[in-house]
């Protein structure tokens, strides 16, 4: 019997639950591999490739592919991640994904069928059905996984989450969480698909960098980078920036699923890429009190309506800042007892005001230590992600994908809300709204080869 095959006919003959699929001893060699290893993918490739032996790589892009496996000569190469997982599925112990976010739940399905652990680059998902299926997966075959929400590497974000936890702030009042103009081209700029064609670069396969999108000819408005803004291929600011955002205060404040979504206000809405900008309130489910929070989002600059406006910065109100200037990312939180504020994107600077004072985390007396500390940063939470494997503990993955799949689905439901107005209502156990347009956005078509089940 292969080795895999032996482990796993341990791993069944056990009492359920007790060991995770593809468990892994402390002194067993890993076997690694990466769909997506330019930029943010380079890194996450890298630091997983530290804890074993890498078999295989996949990138849409063969340059890109050749300069992450410049030390790994004789790493398998691939474009087509459906042929590595055919091919190699059986091999991989541990692998990471850092594609589009049209592509994120189309590779992690095709890898969990084979119980592959994941590492995966936010968001979870380009829909919320993709989302809940991911994650009840996960949950299924007991595999550990990370999503890569780098503010949980900081022991300063994880420092957060036990002053949130303390009750130090009193009651949770609302929740305010905010980010900038996109970095990246949607509208205005963009509102219709380009008319014209470019060539596809020689070292692209664009087929694939597609997946399960329709069909369109390349244009370079697409890639790299670009297809954030586009909707067949991106999530836009909520999906980028807002699940980074929404990290710190709902796992500090153990703020679940929403209940109801509204859009406040919003920009002009276009059928291919993200609006320029948008306000929502959602009612979020407390675990604790088992009450609904008030939770504002707002993201873009309003009026940024044409290529030559710039508009005002969408934040929360000025007084509600005590004083400080609002960063161009994060989030507020107001309880009975002061007021919590994170100026960064990942959660990993914050400071609390009250008794008409600002203190900085040092400054505070408060229960530490429920959360580890590795100071490894964002490598750090590939070494949690190999540790829950090798321990046959998946909750030592902080960013587990029970987290990064509710942040996922929040986030997603937003982006439905920005783009068809108004208020519904949502029941997070049946998936679903009371409103049929709404439920239309919450799962997608895909193209021949590249479905879901």
């Amino acid at each position: 019997m292969k080795r895999r095959d032996f482990l796993h006919g341990m791993a069944i003959s056990m009492p359920f639950g007790i060991t995770p699929i593809r468990a892994r001893g402390l002194n067993e060699q890993l076997q690694i591999a990466a769909i997506g290893v330019g930029g943010k993918g380079g890194s996450d490739f890298h630091h997983l490739a530290r804890h074993g032996r890498v078999v295989a790589a996949c990138d849409v892009d063969q340059s890109k592919l050749d300069y992450a496996l410049r030390t790994y000569p004789k790493t398998s190469r691939f474009s087509d991640y459906r042929e590595m997982l055919s091919q190699f599925g059986d091999q991989i112990d541990v692998l990471s994904i850092s594609t589009p976010d049209h592509t994120h739940a189309h590779a992690a399905q095709l890898a969990m069928k084979k119980d592959i652990h994941l590492f995966v680059q936010a968001p979870l998902a380009h829909t919320v059905a993709e989302a809940r299926l991911i994650k009840k997966l996960a949950q299924e075959k007991r595999l550990c996984s990370q999503l890569g929400l780098q503010g949980c590497s900081s022991d300063t974000f994880r420092d957060g989450v036990e002053f949130l936890q303390s009750g130090m702030l009193g009651k949770i009042e609302e929740v305010h969480i905010w980010a900038g103009k996109a970095q990246w081209l949607q509208a205005p700029d963009w509102i219709n698909r380009p008319t014209g064609t470019d060539p596809v670069p020689t070292n692209l396969n664009w087929d694939c960098f597609l997946g399960p999108a329709p069909q369109r000819p390349y244009h370079k408005a697409y890639q790299p980078y670009k297809w954030r803004g586009w909707r067949d291929f991106g999530t836009g600011t909520l999906g980028s920036y807002g699940v980074h955002l929404f990290n710190l205060p709902f796992m500090g404040c153990k703020l679940k699923f929403p209940q109801s979504v509204e859009c406040l206000h919003r920009g002009p809405v276009n059928q291919e890429t993200f609006s320029s900008w948008g306000t929502l309130r959602f009612e979020v489910y407390q675990e604790s009190t088992k009450q609904l929070i008030p939770v504002y989002w707002y993201e873009g600059r309003i009026g940024h309506l044409s290529k030559e406006s710039t508009g005002a910065p969408n934040y929360p109100p000025a007084s509600l800042f005590c004083g400080r200037q609002p960063a161009t990312s994060g989030s507020l939180i107001r309880g009975t007892e002061g007021t919590f504020y994170a100026p960064s994107s990942f959660g990993d600077y914050w400071e609390f005001y009250r008794e008409k004072k600002w203190h900085r985390p040092e400054e505070l007396k408060f229960t530490r230590g429920a959360l580890d500390r590795n100071g490894r940063g964002d490598s750090g939470m590939k070494d949690e992600l190999i540790q829950a494997i090798r321990t046959q503990k998946p909750d030592l993955a902080l960013a587990g994908f029970e987290h990064g799949s509710n942040l996922t689905e929040l986030a997603l439901l937003g982006n439905a809300a920005l783009f068809l107005g108004g208020k519904f209502s949502y029941d997070h156990q049946l998936g679903r709204s009371e409103r049929k347009d709404i439920n239309q956005l919450l799962t997608k078509s895909y193209r021949a080869g590249w479905g879901i089940n």
